[in-house]
């Protein structure tokens, strides 16, 4: 080949490969554009894009598509990125980004195992936003499987890590007070007793007036049904006729009061979890 084809051939290969570059400079800008408008499909797709046309920023290209995944709500698909972003990453504020919007993900799909598994690879040397948003997504964990001892010392440790005043550590402490009371004012072994000795009364004792009126006038009125048909024909006659209905009902009395019970105390535990979320929010959420 002569000289001159060399030269030609170098200029082209140099000339694509910055034409390349460029355009992967500007297919990520695109992106980013979009990604703030919020058309996240269309961002995930450049995005994906660039790392086609061979980013060099794979970790930081991958998390971006993880958000974009995630403001979707396909969270599995976003978690593939975000582990992409951790693998590929060198930088620990990036490494602690993916780990804590993969937790999101995961609490939003009730895996809170799996959150909190996923958290055990946040890395300490974090700025103190990182570290309020771990505490908050474990605090959150915690809490939805009943570890409130846990999820207590988590939210506390969110408010340490921005300046606040000693009320919202108050209002933290009060309600997790209340918390730990809904087991035993709401007391599900208890309503299953009352109900046992006096119908209703254990609907009653949850604030179910409306299940309680009709099971006590229910039970009431199959209790004085039998004793009608004991009057005018036989015992064996009431025996036979009510008493399956009336065992039926008076058990499911029961079972239906201490249902109630347990319905009753995860209301009021969501109630004070709407209220604990709304003081422990880091500003970055």
């Amino acid at each position: 080949m002569k000289p001159k084809r060399y030269y030609i051939l170098i200029i082209s290969i140099l000339l694509f490969v910055g034409a390349n570059a460029q355009t992967v400079s500007e297919v990520v800008a695109f992106a980013d554009t979009e990604f703030e408008k919020g058309n996240y499909e269309i961002a995930a797709r450049e995005y994906n894009r660039a790392l086609f046309f061979g980013s060099e920023n794979v970790d930081v290209i991958s998390l971006q598509i993880g958000h974009c995944y995630s403001e979707m709500e396909d969270y599995d698909l976003a978690a593939e990125f975000y582990d992409r972003a951790y693998k590929y990453s060198q930088n620990d504020s990036l490494k602690n980004e993916s780990v804590v919007a993969k937790a999101f993900g995961m609490l939003v799909t009730n895996q809170y195992i799996k959150a909190l598994e996923e958290l055990l690879y946040f890395s300490e040397n974090s700025s103190l936003e990182q570290k309020a948003q771990m505490h908050y997504l474990k605090g959150i964990a915690y809490y939805n499987t009943e570890n409130d001892t846990l999820a207590y010392a988590e939210f506390l440790q969110v408010l340490d890590a921005f300046p606040s005043s000693d009320s919202l550590r108050l209002l933290i402490t009060q309600e997790f007070n209340n918390v730990q009371k809904y087991p035993k004012r709401y007391n599900p072994n208890r309503a299953y007793i009352m109900s046992a000795l006096l119908p209703g009364s254990g609907q009653f004792s949850v604030g179910a007036v409306k299940e309680g009126f009709n099971s006590m006038l229910l039970i009431t009125g199959l209790t004085i049904a039998a004793i009608q048909i004991v009057k005018h024909y036989t015992f064996l006659d009431a025996v036979l006729t009510l008493l399956p209905w009336i065992q039926r009902y008076y058990i499911g009395g029961m079972d239906k009061a201490k249902a109630l019970a347990f319905n009753k105390i995860d209301k009021k535990r969501y109630e004070s979890y709407l209220k604990i979320i709304e003081i422990a929010t880091p500003p970055s959420y």
